[in-house]
């Protein structure tokens, strides 16, 4: 251990650079294109600031509104700002430090025997005025790396800032698209039971007139109470979306305007995603990570430079008297330089310092396991929502088909119902089909424009600008 540290000395002395490894980016799990991902480019829509993105006045209402009022971006503008002042310190360590001490003194001593010229009590007034300067020279470069450090720990912050815009224009998004699919599913439902009413009417109907069935008229009270019972849930899911939205927002629970209907809305395109690589740079979270490593980085060139022994020069200076009128023309003027030496060296006690530096070490590696993690969990997320939009356009074209088939087929049924060559079960059956699928086909609709807004945050987009 003595011999590497020495090496060590002797190196930083000669170089006269800091202690411990500088940081470089470590490789992390990369593709050339993500998965989904119908051709790479350069291009993403993720460089698009997001009132550009969401073409819906709603919708920009509100993420307006998110963005002024929301407490989760408050407290991370805060956090940001109490580690924009800890790195201000890193610095001020570097710079000497001043000081200044004054005020009025008083000693009694007493003496066994009465000496000449003195009493056996002697009592002692002074004052004095003191200034002192002190600065520790960073010649391992400790100070250098907790500054290092405590300026990593400040992007972390501001990473930390951006990803919560990033996450809140997500959430809004997503929260408003579902929004907009319970009221198309709610619509759904009500022209249901609308339609069931006027069915069972006619059962009813041919029931009086004798030519009807009463396994008819209940089997069709039941399929519209099923259609009935669907609402309340449907307006439950709304409400609780509403104060979703209500509370990232930062108001009370209530209603939510959006307007816009998802059936006449043109179905989203294909964006382009860009490059894996760029992640690196556009997600928050991935900087966020990589700032933290960075800071891990230098508290093990910290921990190193503590190995070994500080230098610090100090100097102070002032005046003392026995009376505060004469202080500052006949007092006693004192001053005094030092160079102080101080090492806590590596053994015994001075252990502590080993085990610190190791522990860093460890939890660099445990930051590079982060960083790499998030570097994946990227790829993931954006690979997902990729295959989410592609899927879903297919999803959503084979159900248009299917509704509009049962839509016709609903008809045809009941046409034939009235002029007596159909039975009540083609009826039922054409009813039963069609409002699963409606529904499903708003939910697919409504999962259609959140998995943009899924991509969107997926790619890191819109954490650059703020407002138009």
């Amino acid at each position: 251990m003595s011999r590497a540290l020495a090496a060590l000395a002797a190196l930083a002395v000669a170089a006269g650079c800091a202690l411990g490894p500088n940081y470089k980016r470590p490789s992390v799990p990369m593709s050339s294109a993500f998965r989904g991902q119908a051709r790479a480019e350069a291009a993403s829509f993720a460089d698009l600031p997001w009132w550009d993105v969401f073409q819906d006045p709603s919708l920009k209402a509100l993420l307006v509104e998110t963005l002024t009022n929301n407490y989760d971006l408050a407290d991370a503008s805060a956090r940001v700002d109490v580690a924009r002042e800890n790195a201000r310190i890193g610095t001020d360590r570097l710079l000497p430090s001043l000081s200044a001490t004054g005020g009025p003194s008083y000693q009694q001593v007493f003496f066994g025997v009465s000496l000449p010229g003195m009493s056996s009590n002697a009592r002692f007034a002074g004052y004095q005025l003191q200034g002192s300067l002190s600065w520790e020279i960073d010649l391992w470069g400790r100070l250098r790396r907790l500054r290092q450090s405590a300026i990593a720990d400040f992007f972390a912050s501001e990473d930390n800032r951006r990803g919560v815009i990033v996450s809140l224009i997500g959430d809004v998004a997503q929260s408003y698209f579902t929004l907009l699919a319970l009221d198309l599913a709610l619509e759904v439902t009500r022209r249901t039971v609308r339609s069931r009413e006027d069915t069972l009417v006619l059962f009813r109907e041919r029931l009086a007139g004798g030519v009807g069935d009463a396994l008819d008229t209940t089997a069709e009270e039941a399929l519209l109470a099923d259609a009935r019972a669907t609402i309340p849930n449907l307006e439950r899911q709304i409400v609780q979306t509403e104060n979703q939205l209500a509370y990232l927002m930062g108001r009370p629970p209530g209603p939510i305007a959006r307007g816009g209907d998802l059936l006449r809305r043109p179905a989203p395109l294909d964006q382009p995603a860009g490059l894996p690589a760029s992640l690196l740079e556009r997600r928050p979270d991935v900087r966020r990570a990589e700032a933290q490593l960075i800071s891990a980085n230098a508290q093990v060139g910290a921990a190193l430079a503590a190995l070994f022994p500080t230098i610090s020069l100090a100097g102070s200076g002032g005046v003392e008297s026995n009376s505060l009128s004469t202080l500052f023309t006949s007092g006693s003027v004192v001053f005094g330089v030092s160079l102080l030496f101080n090492w806590l060296a590596p053994i015994l006690n001075g252990a502590e310092y080993v085990h610190r530096w190791r522990g860093q070490k460890a939890a660099y590696r445990a930051a590079l396991a982060d960083y790499r993690r998030t570097v994946l969990s990227a790829l993931v997320e954006v690979s997902n929502a990729l295959t989410a939009i592609a899927t879903l356009r297919e999803q959503r074209a084979q159900l248009e088909l299917e509704v509009r088939a049962l839509t016709e087929r609903l008809r045809l049924a009941k046409l034939r119902f009235r002029n007596g060559v159909a039975s009540y079960l083609d009826v039922v059956q054409a009813e039963q089909n069609l409002f699963p699928a409606e529904l499903t086909l708003a939910q697919t609709i409504g999962a259609q424009f959140s998995a943009v807004a899924q991509l969107y945050r997926a790619l890191g987009g819109g954490w650059r600008t703020y407002f138009p």
